[in-house]
């Protein structure tokens, strides 16, 4: 199989798919039951529908922090593969460029946050779950909406599902230290496997995000490092005569590995936090699976679940405020109602926020990014017009094509 980039549609997917279970996450919390599993409380009863839908397979639909991983690996993955190129990539370019490609959109859904916070006040009522609760913001006030612009900040009240944001623009930040460190470590990749599962262990352990976060990133960048070796794995795979059912079995065990801490939740807060450790190789090995299992990928590829995709990132920054929205504009409405038209509203309203907010984002971050590397770039000609013959080297002066 060639790696043309028609074999990483399906990755647009994978990240669709990602996507709608953390909406359908979020949905599920307008329940208190399931507000409950995540909030503090006793554990649901056995063959309920609460119990069936957190402690079953069918947890998959609604693991919304654990689809979030997936989010980071592929983040660690999709980024760092640009820079692992033959071709000179431009760092100049690139930051400004990652500032507004993510800042922009973000910005303007806190806006939209707002705006509908402003338009129907969020007051919890008599039955509220506790995630809605947490989530709701009354009164709306200036300085509550700049602490929440405030990216240092940890309030994400406004728009819940921002708090990933922060971890998503402190790997771009330091992406060339991750790709530096995985291209000098890629041959050690089982004990840096092993050291990802023990620091995401300790970073939960101890509440230290970064520890618990950035591992997935790493996971991603080192996954693209490794890429060749990764496609004539699968290949090989493949070529089996049960290869399908070799990667059917391998998918399987590893979504449930990636949801194991909700299948087993007598286990005790240690064994509980080590198993939650693997979720970065889960995500791993189900990323590895939509790459090179044909069927997977096909069926990730077609226009729906790519145009999902295309999507994500829109429906990731507008459905919170939307689902909150609608639980207090129609309280007398039952809450399958509410969430089916938030749900569909939310889909809508992403469609129309990615043509006006996100592909608007995406030219002007070209845009900046070219501006920047070009005064970099003219400063770095006038300086070596003024310098001694003892210049820094070629190679690490500014890419003058920029």
């Amino acid at each position: 199989m060639s790696s043309s980039p028609r074999r990483l549609t399906s990755l647009d997917g994978l990240r669709g798919v990602a996507a709608l279970i953390v909406v359908a996450h979020h949905v599920s919390l307008l329940y208190q039951p399931f507000a409950a599993t995540y909030m503090g409380g006793d554990l649901p009863a056995e063959g309920s529908l609460t119990w069936w839908f957190s402690h079953s397979p069918l947890k998959l639909l609604t693991a919304g922090p654990e689809a979030v991983i997936i989010f980071f690996v592929l983040s660690g993955f999709v980024l760092s593969l640009p820079v692992l190129r033959p071709r000179e990539f431009d760092w100049m370019a690139y930051f400004p460029r990652r500032v507004v490609r993510i800042g922009l959109p973000v910005l303007c859904s806190l806006v939209f946050a707002a705006a509908l916070a402003l338009l129907v006040p969020q007051i919890p009522r008599f039955g509220t779950s506790a995630w809605v609760a947490s989530t709701s913001v009354h009164p709306l006030s200036i300085e509550r909406f700049l602490v929440n612009i405030d990216p240092l900040m940890t309030d994400v009240s406004l728009n819940n599902p921002l708090w990933s944001i922060f971890w998503e623009m402190a790997f771009s930040m330091a992406l060339a230290l991750f790709v530096g460190l995985a291209v000098a470590l890629k041959r050690f990749w089982p004990l840096i496997l092993a050291l990802v599962v023990v620091s995401t262990f300790f970073g939960i352990d101890s509440q230290a995000q970064s520890f618990r976060y950035l591992p997935a990133f790493f996971v991603g960048t080192l996954a693209a490092a490794m890429f060749p070796r990764i496609r004539t794995l699968g290949e090989t795979i493949s070529s089996w005569r049960i290869g399908h059912l070799v990667w059917a079995v391998v998918l399987v065990a590893a979504s449930m590995l990636l949801i194991g801490t909700w299948l087993f939740p007598a286990l005790t807060p240690i064994p509980a936090m080590f198993l939650a450790g693997f979720q970065p190789i889960a995500a791993l090995i189900i990323l590895i699976c939509c790459l090179e299992w044909g069927p997977l990928a096909w069926l990730l590829s077609v226009g729906p679940l790519r145009w999902a995709g295309t999507v994500s990132f829109s429906l990731y920054l507008v459905h919170v405020p939307i689902i909150i929205t609608f639980y207090y504009l129609f309280p007398t409405l039952s809450l399958p109602v509410v969430a089916v038209l938030a749900v569909t509203t939310a889909i809508a309203v992403a469609a129309g926020f990615y043509w006006l907010v996100e592909k608007r984002s995406h030219t002007l971050s070209k845009l900046t990014g070219a501006v920047v590397a070009h005064a970099f770039a003219t400063r770095g000609g006038d300086d070596a017009k003024a310098a001694p013959a003892q210049a820094e080297p070629r190679e690490l002066a500014p890419d003058p094509r920029a």
